[in-house]
């Protein structure tokens, strides 16, 4: 079984911790929303989101002043007064996104959003027979990520899968075979390559969310994720994908 693999990002990147990535992984198309967000990484098994949203407190306590104005900065220390339970990460949400930018050590933990798919099978112009088997295989497909997802979940210390989540959509995507001959073009920035080549398909999506330190570099994550989701992948089988980019926060 083929091992999962990021696509499109620099060797020297999986050296780098998480912290250090978020850098990498900023979308500069989307600057102009004001928050910022971060860019999907595609790979051989879907494509992945890094959430950062665990914030460092005492770090965020030292560098969100400079970015914040005054009379909003009174306003949360008198909050914090009256409201101990009160998170400065939710007061000033607006801000954290240029705050991380410029200080990397604000960033504690998050996950990596891990999206699959197992793909429903083709009923059109096909016999009550061939439909029958075809469905009943893919009943199959579906009891084994069920039985995936309930190992995952009913651990309850050291596991490394924090959520797994299912829901039936359509699938963007293109096959292995056509990621050999088109190689990286179909990720341009702008989407367009990928758009004119992926298929659309109905199909069981699976986010599988993995947690990260700060500190894990880029490449002991991309381990962890194949750990997790190796019991999967003969259902989910290799679909080459590019999602949107996300609010990292």
């Amino acid at each position: 079984m083929e091992k999962f693999a990021l696509q499109n990002i620099p060797r020297a990147s999986f050296n780098r911790t998480m912290r250090e990535l978020f850098l990498d992984l900023i979308d500069i198309t989307m600057e102009e929303t004001g928050k910022g967000c971060l860019k999907s990484a595609p790979s051989n098994y879907g494509y992945v989101f890094f959430w950062y949203g665990w914030l460092n407190k005492k770090a965020l306590q030292k560098h969100y002043p400079a970015y914040v104005p005054k009379e909003k900065v009174k306003d949360i220390k008198k909050n914090k007064k009256q409201d101990t339970a009160l998170k400065l990460q939710d007061q000033i949400s607006d801000f954290l996104f240029s705050i991380i930018r410029d200080h990397p050590d604000t960033i504690g933990e998050g996950h990596a959003e891990v999206h699959l798919a197992v793909l429903a099978p083709r009923l059109k112009q096909v016999g009550v027979a061939d439909a029958a088997k075809s469905l009943k295989l893919y009943a199959q497909q579906l009891e084994k990520l069920e039985k995936f997802t309930r190992k995952y979940l009913k651990k309850k210390a050291g596991r490394i899968v924090e959520e797994i989540e299912t829901n039936f959509e359509v699938v963007d995507y293109i096959t292995a075979e056509e990621a050999k001959k088109f190689a990286d073009e179909y990720f341009w920035d702008d989407e367009c390559g990928y758009l004119e080549l992926s298929h659309r398909k109905l199909g069981c999506e699976i986010q599988v969310r993995v947690h990260f330190d700060g500190d894990d570099t880029l490449n002991e994550v991309v381990e962890r994720i194949d750990k997790a989701i190796t019991p999967i992948k003969p259902e989910a089988g290799q679909m080459f994908r590019y999602g949107k980019s996300l609010w990292p926060f």
